[in-house]
């Protein structure tokens, strides 16, 4: 069976994923930039779908990471199910 964490060690590692996220919502921010400046001058010939497609994925991973991090920093439970993270 896995120990729970201390307060303290869930709030360090809820502000680490929500900085890791916030990085990588920045750097695909920065991306599609590039893509929006591919496309621009040269149409979408000029755009690589998948670099797209992947863009669109890691961004909305960057954002899951940062409401993980930012819901073990509130209160240690990581599920959205009524009943205060209890098991009954």
């Amino acid at each position: 069976m896995a120990s729970t964490l201390s307060p303290t060690t869930r709030r360090l590692v809820g502000l680490m994923l929500i900085v890791a996220g916030g990085l990588l919502v920045i750097a695909q921010v920065l991306r599609f930039a590039v893509t929006a400046a591919e496309w621009q001058q040269g149409g979408w010939n000029a755009v690589q779908t998948t670099y797209l497609v992947l863009s669109v994925l890691m961004l909305s991973l960057g954002v899951l990471i940062i409401r993980y991090g930012w819901r073990m920093r509130q209160d240690g439970r990581i599920s959205d199910e009524p009943g205060k993270g209890r098991i009954s």
